[in-house]
């Protein structure tokens, strides 16, 4: 009995790698995965301050968006915004934003999302503070779990993560 087990346990191990080896949509045997390098940890601005939304680095940003109940929020401006950004972003120009009443035009723009949703705002990049000071305002407006992702399109780009595009743009 124990050796007809063995037995069919190897046929059918060995059945299923002959199978995964001609079919054409077969499945690795040894993963690919990407080398976690990203850094040593998240790229703080100098103008970060005590109190300032905690700082991701590349991979939580990568695990998260890939994972988790998250909202990113490209708080370039909407030209930038539409030649390349996180998928499933949505965008918040900073740069743009009304002076009056800023708790009606976020509820507009982030209209259904609770207070409590994990929001990561991003821009451009290191050289780019914009989505430092969009962390603060949501968060000075009762948004209680905000994050930054400092790294922003161009850390996304640069380890080859899918960008989306809405239009073509000149580099």
């Amino acid at each position: 009995m124990v050796r007809q087990s063995i037995i069919l346990i190897f046929l059918s191990a060995l059945l299923g790698l002959l199978g995964n080896t001609i079919s054409p949509n077969w499945i690795p045997y040894i993963g690919a995965y990407r080398d976690l390098s990203g850094g040593d940890g998240p790229i703080v601005p100098p103008v970060a301050e005590p109190g300032d939304p905690p700082f991701i680095d590349i991979n939580t940003a990568q695990m998260v968006h890939s994972t988790s109940n998250v909202l990113f929020i490209d708080a370039r401006e909407y030209e930038e915004f539409e030649c390349g950004t996180i998928p499933g972003s949505v965008n918040i120009p900073f740069d743009y934003l009304p002076e009056d009443d800023l708790d009606v035009y976020f509820d507009s723009v982030l209209a259904g999302v609770p207070s409590d949703c994990h929001l990561i705002t991003f821009c451009s990049g290191e050289e780019c503070d914009l989505s430092l000071y969009l962390g603060r305002l949501l968060q000075d407006h009762g948004y209680g779990h905000v994050t930054i992702f400092f790294g922003g399109s161009r850390e996304w780009e640069k380890f080859g993560f899918e960008v989306e595009r809405r239009r073509q743009c000149e580099s």
